[in-house]
């Protein structure tokens, strides 16, 4: 019944919902192969309003005076580094910037200013996001109103998801319980309590497989940032990326401009896989470290500087599959029942130290 193959996306473009573009492909792909945008060679926007609408998921709006000299602090604190440690002479177009923006064009247009864009754009990335994980140490912020506002921007995208023809067939949201926080930090030696990234986790059943690729291309353009997929927790059983491109006429004319082959995927070591889950059981995964505005809580914040922004992040864990692959996942070894009680073997194993080492 079940192939260790992954299963092919056969749909064409007249099958999913809109018509999609470099920067959607390579998003998507960076959700299905869980890489690292450091290690990415160049971007593919070509408009403002593209770059509005990431800048708007990765927690800045440019017509807010506040946000934007926080953005142009970010930009300066890049060059500095990459000027002061490596002693760069940056191009003069990624330095002196009348709109930000330009930054992100610049780094997908060939030219002469296109790897120092790319080389600021890197910095940058993990400087806003360590500006966010320090402002949620020092704020006191429950984690369970953190997660309500995650839950309120993901009910938003489901719905912008359905209203852009992304056929939905089942949809839940949970919080991972003490009890199996516990259990799963038991169950693995290479666990520690900061690697639980399915403390909030939300499940996608799309009614096909064509569906799963119009979510996942709406998610990274709507939902979060693509460059914030935690890279090394991504699982993919069921998008061929190479046959799905090379097999659609659309989608094939986009082939020789992706920044890596398209098979690239071939040759990536398969991600760990969870050892408690039967051999048949199939699924997409993905981590993100979502940006979350919180600017209601820095207001009142003993000691706050405008330096820290008013964006922290919250891991988030996706499950997304289709209907007939959520159907195999419920039968047989698959089932979720026998998972956890092939956990609980495991952890009575270690606790009675007849596990090995």
């Amino acid at each position: 019944m079940f192939d260790d193959a992954p299963l092919v996306f056969q749909a064409t473009l007249a099958d999913v919902p809109g018509a999609y573009n470099l920067q959607d492909v390579e998003q998507m792909r960076i959700v299905l192969n869980g890489t690292s945008v450091i290690d990415w060679r160049r971007l593919a926007f070509t408009r403002h309003d593209q770059i509005d609408d990431f800048l708007r998921v990765s927690g800045f709006e440019l017509s807010d005076p506040t946000d934007r000299l926080q953005l142009d602090s970010v930009h300066r604190r890049a060059l500095d580094y990459l000027t002061r440690n490596f002693g760069l002479k940056l191009h003069s177009g990624v330095v002196d910037l009348d709109d930000p923006r330009d930054l992100f064009l610049l780094a997908s247009q060939p030219g002469p200013a296109q790897r120092d864009a790319c080389r600021v754009l890197k910095v940058m990335h993990v400087i806003h996001h360590v500006d966010g994980r320090e402002l949620l140490f020092r704020m006191p912020i429950a984690l369970s109103e953190l997660f309500h506002r995650v839950e309120q921007r993901v009910f938003r995208a489901l719905d912008g998801m359905k209203a852009n023809g992304v056929r939905i067939a089942e949809f839940s949201g949970s919080r991972k319980t003490a009890d199996s926080i516990l259990t799963k930090l038991l169950a693995r030696r290479d666990s520690l309590a900061a690697e639980v990234h399915d403390k909030l986790r939300f499940r996608v059943v799309t009614e096909a497989l064509s569906d799963a690729f119009g979510a996942l291309v709406y998610l990274s353009s709507h939902l979060f940032p693509f460059n914030y997929v935690v890279p090394g927790a991504s699982r993919n059983d069921l998008v061929d990326f190479r046959r799905t491109l090379e097999g659609d006429p659309g989608l094939s004319a986009l082939v020789d401009l992706l920044h890596l082959p398209v098979d690239f995927e071939e040759k990536l070591e398969r991600a760990h896989q969870n050892i408690f889950s039967a051999a048949g059981f199939k699924m997409i995964n993905f981590v993100v470290d979502i940006p979350v505005r919180v600017d209601d809580l820095v207001e009142d914040m003993p000691g706050y500087r405008p330096e820290w922004g008013r964006v922290v992040f919250c891991l988030v864990e996706f499950q997304l599959m289709d209907r007939q692959t959520d159907e195999n996942n419920n039968t047989g070894d698959n089932r979720h029942s026998l998972y956890k009680a092939r956990q609980h073997v495991r952890v009575l194993e270690r606790l009675n130290g007849s596990s090995g080492p």
